[in-house]
């Protein structure tokens, strides 16, 4: 499994309030990372793993979960929690999915590429690129259309 990396940006207060709830449950060693989910803690010698997803929306949430959160979810079915996270003024709501659970809201859009540009220079200049991302190129792309196409099939 991958190196846990410490996250130190978004929906911190939500992360923070349910290490809180996680502690008091009886969970120890309990952290913030920011991969393969957003928490992981220990329980009776097991590691957990919780992916938070925090919302302001009062009725209907619409989010994402990276394949990086579902892998590890896969491997870990009986200890992993996707968890939305909801304050309805200064006090929390967590509402915890298993990954079975969790699917039957979720579906595939077509992917999608992301690109970087320096807008002063007329042929951009390659740039570094992180360890995850992977250049795009023709026989990519269309391993990439004939994938989700496969998909489609099922």
């Amino acid at each position: 499994m991958k190196e846990e990396k410490l996250n130190l940006k978004s929906d911190v207060s939500a992360k923070e309030a349910f290490v809180k709830l996680l502690r008091e449950k009886g969970f120890s060693e309990v952290k913030i990372v920011s991969s393969p989910a957003d928490i992981i803690a220990i329980k009776e010698g097991i590691k957990h793993y919780f992916e938070i997803k925090f919302t302001c929306k009062k009725d209907k949430y619409f989010g994402a979960a990276t394949l990086t959160e579902w892998t590890t979810a896969i491997k870990n079915q009986s200890n992993f929690k996707f968890v939305i996270a909801k304050k309805n003024g200064e006090l929390w709501k967590f509402i915890e999915y298993t990954p079975k659970e969790f699917m039957e809201f979720n579906t595939i859009p077509p992917f999608k590429t992301y690109f970087n540009i320096i807008l002063d220079k007329k042929i951009p200049k390659k740039q570094n690129k992180t360890k995850k991302s992977i250049q795009l190129t023709e026989e990519r792309l269309r391993k990439m259309e004939n994938f989700l196409d496969s998909l489609k099939i099922i």
